[in-house]
Parts: C-alpha cells; structure tokens; sequence
C-alpha cells in the first residue's frame, strides 16, 4: 500500500504545469506576497501599522491560512486538481494499464489520501511563509510580533492548527468526492472541472437559499437540513476555532421562527462530515467496482 501510495504522488506531482498552477501556487504566492511586504516596510515608515494594525500576532496569521481551502475560491482550485486526478485516468486510458495488477478500491482509496495529504504540505509551507515572513516585516516596520513562546501559547496554538488542518483535509475530500463522481460519469479532465465547480458552488448557495426560504414559506424544518450540509459544518468548525463559539449565521431566523438557534459543537460537525466523507467515497467506490474501463 505504501508504494501504492508514493506512486500516486509521484504521478499527481508529475503533472507539473497542473500541479504548479493548481496547488505549489500557494506557497509561492505566499512567498511573494511575503517579498512585496516587507520591502514596502522597509522603504515606508507608516506602511508596517497601516497593513498589520498595533501588534500583528504570528498565531492568528498562521491559523488564518486554513480559511483559503475551506472556501468556495480555494475549492475551485483544489477541484481542477482533483478533476486531473481523476478524469485525466479515463482521458489518457491509464485505468486499463493499472486495474489488472491492483485492486480498484484500493486505487480510489489512495488517490484521495494522495490528494489530502498534498494540499495539506502545501498549506503547512504557505503558513510557515506566512508566519516567519510577516514576522519579518512586522520587525522591519517596528511592531512588535507576538505573542511570546510559551508552553501554553505552543498548546493552544498546536490543538487550533492541527484541527484546521485536518478540517482542510477533510475539505479536500469532500471536494474530491464531488469532481471524482463528475469525472466517473463524464470521463474528461474538462466535464470533471465543470461539474465539480457546480457542485462545489450550488451547495453552500443552496443553505443560504433554504435561509430565507424557510422564513417566507413558514417551514422552520428547512433550517434543520442547512445544519447538515457540508459548507454550514466547515463555516460552524472555523468559527469554534477562530473565535470559540458556534457559527451564527442561520441564527437570526431561528428567533424570527421563535425558536432558540442551537449551538453545534465541533464534534457534531466533524461527525457530520465524516458521514458525508464516507457516504461519498463508498458511493464512488460501488460505481467504480461496476464501471466497465475498457468502453
């Protein structure tokens, strides 16, 4: 499994052109972006506290981070990769090659794990960019650059980044569940991305729509689905670990029904995505053992 495994990355990061432009785009931007800062901080005495505020903190820009692959933006990104992934095996007939010698669940298997554990890499080397660079800047413009190290700030921070990483992770899957069933059913790299943008698009656009809907058409139950859906569950984990507390969007119409908004813990919404993780993969792991490859 485990050479399974590393050849699934070496194919994936084979693919340099997508590969670069899809995902070590991110890090590179970062380092960029890191670059033109600190240059305008040591050229311009009032740039520093006009782009980083009084006292710029290295935990919150490094957790921050995670918020772009949980997006719809960084989502699109991360469906083009995936749709590559994916359909580029029917459109380049790679399948017929592979199947006979390796067992198909493991195959689709290994090319999600693939996928999460490289979007995973090139978000921790975003944030550490991000985090060493802006403190870089911040020193050149005078600011202090905190918080200091301590046993408790290593702690706290620790627990907050590894739960946003594996919440990207778990993104990441979901995603690749979508533009994988796209690819399975339309078998082009160009069909995959379409349909997986749409998916990954209509999905958080639908629970706001069932916001107001529910609301206008006095049918309180269309909040209980919004609570199940990927993007609320996402949106609810950022908010705990940002800024401890549940996310709050939908609860504004919960009172306009009389009712008392519930407060979703991580555990509920990690559960939630789990289910939604393993309903999808072993849906395309079912399509994928009946699909014929050679038609």
């Amino acid at each position: 499994m485990l050479n399974l495994y590393r050849a699934e990355v070496l194919k994936i990061v084979g693919n340099r052109w997508v590969v670069g432009f899809l995902l070590w785009i991110f890090p590179m931007g970062a380092l960029g972006l890191v670059v033109l800062i600190s240059l305008l901080a040591l050229f311009f005495d009032d740039f520093g506290p006009t782009f980083f505020g009084p006292s710029p903190q290295w935990t919150d820009l490094m957790i921050n981070v995670w918020n772009f692959p949980t997006n719809i933006l960084g989502q699109m990104f991360l469906t083009g990769l995936t749709a590559v992934t994916f359909a580029g095996e029917y459109q380049w007939g790679t399948w017929k090659n592979i199947i006979p010698r390796q067992h198909r669940m493991a195959l689709i298997g290994v090319k999600f794990v693939a996928l999460g554990t490289l979007v995973v890499l090139a978000f921790v080397m975003m944030s550490l960019i991000m985090g060493i660079g802006f403190g870089i800047a911040a020193i050149l413009s005078g600011l202090p650059y905190g918080p200091a190290l301590s046993m408790a700030v290593l702690r706290d921070f620790g627990g907050d980044y590894a739960l946003q990483a594996f919440l990207a992770f778990i993104t990441v899957l979901i995603t690749a569940v979508y533009a994988a069933l796209a690819a399975m059913f339309m078998r082009s790299i160009l069909g995959g991305v379409l349909v997986g943008l749409g998916f990954v698009t209509i999905e958080p656009i639908t629970a706001f729509v069932l916001m107001p809907v529910s609301l206008m058409m006095e049918w309180p139950w269309l909040l209980q689905i919004v609570r199940f859906t990927p993007s609320h569950n996402v949106s609810n984990i950022v908010s705990w670990v940002q800024h401890d507390g549940p996310d709050n969007v939908a609860a504004t119409f919960y009172e306009m029904h009389g009712l008392i908004p519930p407060a979703d813990t991580i555990g509920f919404s990690l559960t939630i995505l789990a289910i939604w993780i393993m309903v999808g993969i072993g849906l395309i792991l079912w399509l994928f053992e009946r699909q014929d490859i050679a038609s």
